[in-house]
């Protein structure tokens, strides 16, 4: 199965959100609290962040979801969430990080970053990444 990672045109976001209304579930379910789909819908609508979808010629099987971020002294392009169906991620791994790169630098970022599991550390470092911090969090009930 050949995939491909692409960036839905903000137009077209609308049409897009039934096929990947699973994954943002699953993206709500990891932010353990901190946001839900219409959290995240609203970030989409208003143009704050990027959807971006892992498909074939059929069928879309996840989704990546971005933002430019302007800090004080500068910009970066942060992966904000991403769920797709099981071992699907290997497939478009080294092509999302080829798009990542190409879309922060075409909007005048300093770099990249994401926070994600601790395992990743392995995965990444052959794309240049090098674990810095890792967030660890305690939710009250």
């Amino acid at each position: 199965m050949k995939l491909d990672i692409s960036l839905v045109p903000y137009g077209m976001i609308g049409s897009v959100v039934p096929n990947v209304l699973k994954y943002l579930e699953v993206s709500e379910k990891w932010s353990r609290g901190r946001s839900v789909v219409d959290d995240i819908l609203r970030f989409l609508f208003t143009n704050q962040m990027q959807l971006w979808v892992v498909l074939d010629e059929e069928n879309i099987y996840g989704h990546i979801i971005t933002e430019i971020k302007q800090y004080p002294q500068a910009k970066m392009f942060v992966i904000q969430y991403c769920a797709m169906e099981p071992h699907h991620l290997a497939a478009v791994e080294d092509q999302m990080q080829e798009v990542a790169e190409r879309f922060a630098k075409d909007n005048g970022c300093a770099g990249i970053e994401f926070m994600g599991r601790p395992g990743w550390s392995r995965s990444m470092k052959k794309y240049g990444y090098d674990v810095k911090s890792v967030m660890f969090q305690k939710f009250f009930k």
